[in-house]
């Protein structure tokens, strides 16, 4: 009594899209300072590699987004996730091609597109501060 339901897929509650327009807004900021503080101490190929390395991040929070939520529509229907199940791992290898493709090609330094790529998950853990500080303050 008194608790929610979980929402099923396509459901989701509204503080969901909340939290994930937060999430992209602190990437974005993110990636953008990370852009001009590699740029400023690591040249402007490493500011760039950090932006690129910054859009792979977008692209890989809206493909896991997607990717989660197939699998999750496949079990709850009772359809077979194997299929949804390779696409959520096929993201790893795609990123990790064109990281390689990046360090092979000497086109960006590797590490900056790796920094960059790291946005998202500094983002997590900033937001998670925010979360926790915000409910005890």
């Amino acid at each position: 009594m008194g608790e929610e339901s979980p929402a099923l897929p396509g459901q989701e509650p509204a503080n969901v899209n909340i939290s994930h327009r937060r999430l992209l807004i602190e990437m974005a900021a993110l990636i953008a300072v990370g852009t001009v503080i590699g740029a400023f101490f690591g040249g402007t190929r490493f500011g760039i590699g950090v932006l690129f390395g910054g859009g792979l991040a977008f692209i890989n929070f809206f493909w896991l987004k997607r990717s989660t939520a197939a699998i999750f529509e496949k079990a709850f229907s009772g359809e077979p996730t194997r299929l949804a199940a390779l696409r959520f791992i096929a993201r790893y290898i795609a990123l990790a091609l064109v990281i390689a493709a990046v360090q092979f090609s000497g086109t960006l330094p590797a590490a900056a597109v790796i920094a960059g790529l790291a946005a998202f998950a500094v983002a997590v853990v900033i937001d998670g501060f925010i979360s926790i500080f915000r409910r005890t303050i």
